[in-house]
């Protein structure tokens, strides 16, 4: 995995632009061909595949019956069926589950490995995953009252894009994480998609069943996750949070940082996981030996679950008092 070409934040500013791709080697490509493409993954994954057309895509997860998450999709559909992308280091689990639910169903599962996945904010001619983060849902629900724009795509390819530099994984990640957008890379043992806000983009909630609706359904109709993901922007721009640092609110331990990087205008901001009721305020992080004071910007509020759509208590901003 490439992190940079010599310069990150040149890159990422680049990258931005939309004058540079970044070459996501974390990623492997593959194919699932026959009739019942579309029917099978929408019978095992939280997304509604049905009704899409060739050329269009989407975002779905593969969850345990207790409704974690195990694995992120991303889903172009084609002609004869779709290209998946997936995390690469998770490629050898997901086909193997795939090929032991396929049954009776008129699919085939083919390893892609020509494919390279190109990202980048530009448009392009080559099959699309068009990342919905930063849309409207459509049969789902967005737990953040403001989202960042975050017109992500990537293209499969099998050369290099025409008059595109190459920007690093590290400048790649600076821009999702200042748009709060998570990736598996993300997740720990316990991730729940409440958690993440990832209802929004890869969650159908009308769909029929797949594994671990019941637990979805029940976070979202009923209770609240026990977790909420929020940007910290580091006081002290030169110090960068890592995944597993800890994450404290004065002296009490309340989450760890899932994901670091150094943004060219925001200096140092993190995606962390912390208990769903630590106040709106000021925490910390462990970053090596030393705590370094972080504001937190809100991504998933207190509130998210059977009580999403009530306002938010003044009070409980200012004070962190539920």
């Amino acid at each position: 995995m490439t992190d940079h070409f010599g310069n990150p934040l040149l890159e990422q500013r680049k990258l931005a632009a939309g004058d540079a791709y970044v070459p996501r080697d974390d990623q492997a490509v593959f194919e699932i061909q026959g009739p019942d493409t579309k029917s099978w993954l929408h019978s095992l994954l939280t997304q509604n595949i049905l009704n899409l057309k060739p050329g269009q895509s989407t975002e779905a997860l593969l969850l345990t019956p207790q409704g974690h998450i195990e694995h992120q999709l991303k889903i172009i559909i084609t002609e004869t069926g779709a290209l998946l992308i997936t995390a690469r280091v998770n490629l050898e689990g997901i086909l193997a589950w795939l090929k032991k639910m396929v049954f009776r169903s008129k699919v085939e599962i083919v390893e892609r490995p020509e494919l390279l996945v190109a990202g980048g904010f530009f448009e392009y001619s080559a099959p699309c995953w068009i990342d919905g983060f930063s849309a409207d849902p459509v049969g789902s629900v967005r737990y953040a009252a403001e989202r960042a724009k975050f017109g992500y795509r990537e293209y499969l390819i099998e050369g290099v894009p025409e008059d595109k530099e190459p920007a690093g994984l590290l400048a790649y990640g600076g821009l999702r994480i200042s748009a709060g957008r998570p990736e598996v890379t993300d997740i720990d043992n316990r991730s729940l998609p409440h958690e993440f806000d990832w209802l929004s983009s890869a969650v159908h909630l009308s769909k029929g069943c797949y594994r671990g609706q019941e637990a979805v359904s029940k976070i979202h109709n009923l209770g609240h996750p026990p977790r909420r993901l929020v940007i910290l922007n580091l006081e002290q721009g030169d110090v960068m949070a890592h995944q597993g640092d800890k994450v404290f609110y004065n002296d009490k331990e309340v989450g760890t940082v899932r994901a670091g990087a150094l943004h060219y205008e925001a200096g140092s901001i993190a995606l962390a996981l912390i208990n769903r009721n630590t106040p709106y305020l000021d925490l910390l992080v462990q970053a090596g030996d030393s705590k370094t004071l972080a504001t937190q910007e809100v991504l998933v509020p207190h509130d998210a679950g059977k009580a999403a759509n009530l306002p938010r208590p003044a009070a409980f901003k200012l004070t962190g008092k539920k």
